[in-house]
């Protein structure tokens, strides 16, 4: 690392090989973040400005086993929350206003971390998937590290946004740090059908037949599928591995019960104090949770169920209403 101090470099991209049980080996791709906090919606938006600044951000490549030397010399760390969620159902909303806490660090939807909880097959073997299993624990740990150290060299309160694929590697999240508090965001299946219909986010996988059964594990090919089937099953499955893995720890919010009040007990939930007075709060409210600094939020819900076809809430009732409902029974 250039220097003799790491604060302000985080690690950006892994590029493991697509069996990374059997070919461990990785190379890191870094980038000098400094000390400015990560504003933007997505990580991934904060490191394209980073990129595109004059001068732009230095990067370095190192392997795998320079970033455990590196996040070594760090404090290890107890993330102070994870938010899960099955896309389009606030849970952007909800990681800007904790970005509001003058002493908290909100990564949202790292690739690093995405890329470690990918679904991977398990057709490796006991000895090799234990390995990497253990393997994958002690990166996402380095990589919590750096990024609750970032800032100052000194632990702060670290939130952590996963994509919504990564929903399906929640019982491994929670097998690891089970004493973690956890927000699973969800929305009624109707209407995140028909925004996914739309095109774009795990829709996309549909053009990929074979990394999607090894994703959602399953038999029928989802060439065979329509469009609403496909979307509808997709969700199901985010639905069944989050009933899977929800515990004591674990705080359920649907997307119409998000207000001010619901995001100060979320942050209470995860122990971060929100700035005192409503109008940072408001702000976040009013503005388009993935676009903030140019659009206005509007309510869609009732828009959305309009728009659903028969097809729509068809496949919805086979395939996810059920996990959906009784997801939805575990609020408090």
């Amino acid at each position: 690392m250039p220097g003799t101090s790491t604060s302000g470099w985080l690690p950006v991209e892994i590029a493991f090989d697509p069996q990374p049980a059997v070919i461990s080996e990785a190379m890191v791709s870094w980038l000098e973040f400094g000390s400015a906090p990560l504003a933007e919606p997505f990580l991934e938006r904060t490191v394209a400005r980073l990129r595109q600044a004059t001068p732009p951000a230095r990067e370095i490549t190192t392997d795998l086993e320079t970033m455990v030397r590196v996040s070594g010399r760090l404090p290890a760390i107890r993330p102070a929350g994870f938010i899960f969620h099955i896309s389009r159902s606030g849970s952007t909303l909800i990681a800007n206003a904790l970005k509001t806490a003058d002493r908290a660090v909100v990564v949202s939807e790292s690739v690093p971390v995405t890329t470690l909880l990918r679904p991977y097959s398990d057709s490796a073997g006991p000895y090799l998937s234990a390995r990497w299993n253990r393997s994958r624990r002690t990166l996402l740990e380095s990589l919590f590290s750096l990024y609750a150290c970032y800032r100052t060299g000194e632990p702060e309160p670290l939130v952590i946004k996963f994509v919504s694929i990564n929903i399906l590697c929640m019982a491994v999240v929670r097998s690891y740090w089970p004493e973690v508090p956890c927000v699973v965001v969800v929305r009624d299946p109707v209407e995140v059908m028909v925004a996914s219909l739309e095109g774009g986010g795990w829709m996309n996988l549909k053009a990929s037949p074979e990394l999607a059964r090894e994703f959602f594990g399953w038999e029928s090919s989802p060439e065979e599928m329509s469009d609403e089937e496909f979307s509808a099953r997709v969700l199901g499955r985010y639905f069944a591995c989050a009933l899977e893995a929800v515990d004591a720890k674990c705080m359920v919010i649907d997307y119409e019960d998000l207000n001010a009040r619901r995001i100060q007990d979320i942050a209470s939930f995860f122990a971060i104090e929100l700035p005192s007075g409503a109008k940072s709060l408001e702000r976040v409210f009013r503005v388009y949770a993935k676009d903030p600094g140019n659009r206005q939020f509007r309510d869609d819900r009732a828009r959305k169920q309009q728009r659903a076809s028969a097809s729509v809430r068809s496949a919805a009732r086979e395939w996810v209403m059920g996990p959906y409902h009784e997801l939805r029974g575990r609020i408090l």
